[in-house]
């Protein structure tokens, strides 16, 4: 059956268009997330394609032991076997995946055969020989890599032409790939592979920052049981995709809570530096009466709630107390002595 001309009149049930909305909000916060996080992104990157990599091994259930595939995915040391190459090139395609999933670059049928051949040896895999009936007994059957190149086109299609929302067109060509098996072997790992890459061409950029098969490994049981509820007389019926497309939107949504955690530990953790070094340059190097702008030559770019947050604490902490009020008012250092007060009650007669 062609599950995308049923999309002609499809209605989405209310609970998806609702997922659908939030995470379009999620997605148009994507600058907002990628301005934040500008600094920290090429590390980032490399511990989700690890991730990633890791994960996907998992779902291939290798023998290598956790320590040792760890060390096989940071390149620490050289791989001893087959089931061993098979990780650095899980590895190599998602880089390469990534890459071109980020310049929107469109995907065929002899593009992931070509990724296939890269994680599991060349010729290693080939496109299934097996022919298809159609639903019309009087036409002659055609082959299964005809029929999955056709669902591939009228996916590029809709999404290119915007004739369905492309989340939604991603979940249907990921069950096709699953139910059609178009290829000898390894169609379940370049069909996990290849939503990873549509999603990514929705514009769902968080995993950049996110593993999406950390998130995917978790509910791997669930979308595998939704699948194949979805599924039946898959030859003579439409695909029920409504279960499959809440499990991935719950993953999206995820995906963006997490994001939303590390956002704010990075942040947490740069004001907290910052704190600590202006907090330094208060002990060490300014003198001992001190005004905002002896700090801000230390530290042009800090601005001014950080140093009046810190101004602040350390005078409740009896570090330092004010001389004055307003912007140029001077501040002077308490230190070595029991009784801060007692130090500035000196001092400032000293000084008067």
């Amino acid at each position: 059956m062609d599950n995308f001309e049923v999309l002609n009149h499809y209605i989405i049930p209310s609970d998806i268009l609702m997922d659908m909305l939030a995470t379009y909000k999620l997605l148009g916060k994507n600058e907002q997330y990628q301005e934040a996080l500008r600094d920290q992104s090429p590390y980032l990157y490399l511990d989700t394609l690890e991730k990633d990599t890791f994960f996907a091994t998992k779902l291939l259930k290798m023998s290598i032991s956790e320590n040792r595939l760890r060390l096989i995915i940071l390149e620490k040391v050289a791989p001893k076997n087959k089931e061993e190459e098979v990780v650095l090139g899980i590895k190599k395609v998602f880089i390469r995946m990534h890459d071109a999933a980020k310049q929107h670059l469109s995907f065929n049928s002899s593009d992931m055969l070509d990724n296939l051949n890269l994680i599991f040896g060349k010729r290693s895999t080939s496109f299934s020989p097996k022919m298809l009936q159609t639903n019309n007994k009087k036409s002659k059957p055609i082959s299964i890599r005809l029929a999955f190149n056709q669902i591939l086109d009228n996916y590029h299609q809709y999404r290119v032409q915007k004739k369905f929302e492309s989340i939604y067109l991603s979940v249907i060509t990921f069950m096709e790939m699953k139910n059609l098996i178009p290829f000898t072997k390894h169609n379940d790992c370049i069909s996990v592979f290849y939503l990873y890459y549509m999603l990514i061409l929705s514009d769902v950029l968080v995993f950049e920052y996110v593993s999406f098969m950390e998130l995917y490994y978790e509910i791997y049981n669930q979308i595998e049981d939704s699948i194949a509820k979805g599924s039946l007389n898959y030859y003579t019926n439409y695909l029920q995709t409504s279960d499959t497309t809440r499990l991935i939107f719950k993953l999206i949504n995820q995906a963006y809570k997490n994001l939303d955690i590390i956002v704010k530990n990075i942040s947490f953790n740069k004001r907290a530096y910052k704190s600590d070094v202006i907090e330094e340059t208060i002990y060490k190097k300014v003198p001992k009466y001190f005004t905002k702008e002896d700090i801000r030559k230390y530290h042009p770019d800090a601005s001014d709630s950080t140093i009046n947050r810190i101004l602040f604490k350390l005078r409740d902490e009896q570090v330092i107390m004010p001389l004055g009020k307003g912007r140029s008012a001077k501040w002077m250092k308490l230190i070595n002595d029991n009784d801060p007060r007692i130090i500035f009650g000196v001092n400032y007669e000293q000084e008067n």
